[in-house]
């Protein structure tokens, strides 16, 4: 393998890609990147068998060929290169030569055939929506994922599309997110997996860079199988399995209807929840809130290190009603809501509540409460 190419569209390639080396791995060539050369191009890919990223650059392709190196390694390097052209040679025993300028190295690799394969994701309809969209989507949900490991199906965001529209759930719970958006392509494609959060993050991260300097809107190509995903934006390509499992029924978890709403500053509720926050324990992080017409108290207890309360004037007519949440929980939200006033919907002291952005009904947060 011999290529020419900048030195920027060489560090662009494996900072597209480096995300998908294996960090933990007993595979060693996992923590290598695929450089292989053909067709005036220079193609990467990195997996760490759960997810795969493939990406071109434009190349000057003396002679074709292929070999894996460390991506860590070969990232460092880059980075520090002056920007200018760049050399890359392969000998017969799988040493990458780099030159650039006064600059010369020679780096160990390995051969491409032990390298995995990308499993290719193939069907003959695919959909079709605006990257934009999909950012939106996802970073008014991720908040919401489990952690926890022992319940694998709650670690991911339940994707769906049907019927001109596209939904997005999560949930760890203790809450739910859920937002539902049209599409402005028609198309009959149904769609209805579980998408791991670290695909869905690389995938907003990809959009984000693949949009900057561009006026036209970045679409995204989506194909799944049963355990398989595949994003294709502007050239770049992110594989991923699928999280396998039945996601809860979330609709049965979202109250059908709230006798008591109550509609706030976003601003005014998130400086005071955070300020209120302050005495909390790390265990619990439990606020009290209490409404009564007009009024919103909210308070926190912690014996050992003493107690807040702040009030704030609220649009609310009806029965006084007292309820705890998560701080954090609450600040999740605020954080995503996105207009100025949240409307906040209860039942009981004890009954999930909502919180939604005041005329937005496709984006909302259920939340579990604590005790009193």
């Amino acid at each position: 393998m011999k290529v020419v190419l900048t030195r920027g569209d060489l560090l662009k390639g494996i900072l597209t890609v480096q995300s998908a080396v294996a960090t933990k791995n007993t595979m060693p060539i996992l923590a290598n990147v695929l450089l292989e050369a053909r067709d005036k191009k220079l193609e990467f890919v990195a997996t760490d068998l759960d997810m795969g990223i493939r990406c071109s650059v434009p190349a000057e392709v003396v002679e074709k060929g292929s070999i894996t190196i460390n991506a860590k390694k070969l990232s460092d390097i880059v980075r520090e290169l002056p920007e200018a052209s760049v050399d890359l040679e392969i000998d017969d025993s799988h040493k990458m030569i780099l030159v650039c300028q006064k600059s010369n190295f020679k780096i160990h690799g390995l051969p491409k055939d032990d390298f995995p394969i990308l499993p290719e994701v193939k069907k003959d309809k695919v959909l079709k929506i605006k990257g934009s969209l999909i950012q939106e989507m996802v970073h008014k949900v991720i908040f919401a994922v489990s952690n926890d490991e022992t319940r694998y199906v709650l670690n991911g965001v339940f994707f769906q599309a049907e019927s001109g529209k596209v939904k997005m759930v999560a949930t760890d719970g203790h809450r739910l997110a859920f937002i539902q958006k049209k599409l402005e392509s028609k198309t009959d494609e149904k769609c209805s997996v579980i998408i791991p959060t670290k695909t869905l993050n690389e995938l907003s991260k990809a959009i984000s860079d693949l949009a900057k300097g561009k006026e036209d809107e970045i679409i995204v190509d989506i194909v799944a199988t049963d355990n398989q995903i595949k994003f294709t934006v502007e050239g770049v390509e992110i594989v991923s399995r699928l999280i396998e499992g039945q996601f809860p029924n979330y609709e049965q978890v979202i109250p059908k209807e709230s006798d008591k709403k109550v509609e706030a500053s976003t601003a005014e509720l998130t400086s005071a929840t955070r300020r209120v926050a302050i005495l909390t324990s790390e265990k619990s992080n439990s606020i009290r809130y209490q409404v009564k017409s007009g009024k919103l108290s909210i308070s926190s207890k912690t014996p050992d290190m003493g107690e807040a309360k702040e009030d704030m004037d609220v649009n609310y007519k009806g029965d006084e009603i007292a309820i705890a949440y998560n701080a954090k929980y609450v600040l999740d939200v605020l954080k995503n809501v996105g207009t100025d006033t949240v409307s906040i919907e209860l039942t009981q002291p004890l009954s999930p509540g909502i919180l939604r952005p005041k005329g937005d009904p496709d984006y909302l947060c259920v939340i579990m409460p604590m005790r009193v």
